[in-house]
């Protein structure tokens, strides 16, 4: 039986949101993740998409697929959007190898957002989204932290709810 719920959180402010995976509209993209899962690694804040928090995955074999495609997400959307080769490096992350393509795994947290940046639109598929009100208001104020505070020593992590 496919999971229908994932939970996403921050261990250093111990706060997380359970997310519903979205089979219906996201079928391939929910595959691709729960293959990879659990996932947690350091998080990043966006610079362009406004109330956004990340962290990126290599990409394996999969060749990406478009599904629910979007380029404004909603809070509380969990958004999968492919970075090819090349993209530019953030600091402190000198072990991600930029020279292959990788997979931003985005959570954003307020309205006010979008994935337009410097090149132009960036599409990704939303594969989860929230189900708490509550839970995304607490996840929101650790988010904006994130943005006020710092990232270092942060990690976001996503992982299947048993």
């Amino acid at each position: 039986m496919k999971p229908e719920y994932v939970s996403l959180g921050l261990r250093k402010r111990q706060v997380s949101v359970q997310l519903k995976l979205r089979w219906d509209k996201s079928p391939w993209t929910c595959e691709q993740i729960l293959d990879r899962l659990p996932i947690e690694d350091q998080v990043w804040h966006a610079r362009w998409a406004h109330n956004e928090i990340y962290t990126l995955i290599p990409a394996g074999n999969e060749v990406y697929k478009n599904e629910w495609r979007c380029i404004y997400p909603a809070p509380g959307d969990l958004m999968y959007i492919p970075l090819e080769a090349g993209f530019n490096k953030l600091p402190g992350t000198a072990r991600l190898d930029t020279s292959k393509d990788h997979f931003d795994i985005a959570y954003f947290y307020e309205r006010g957002s979008n994935l337009y940046g410097p090149s132009g639109p960036s599409f990704g598929n939303i594969f989860a989204t929230a189900t708490d009100l509550l839970s995304l208001e607490e996840m929101a104020k650790a988010c904006s932290d994130v943005w006020f505070s710092g990232a270092v020593g942060e990690k976001l992590y996503l992982e299947v709810v048993s």
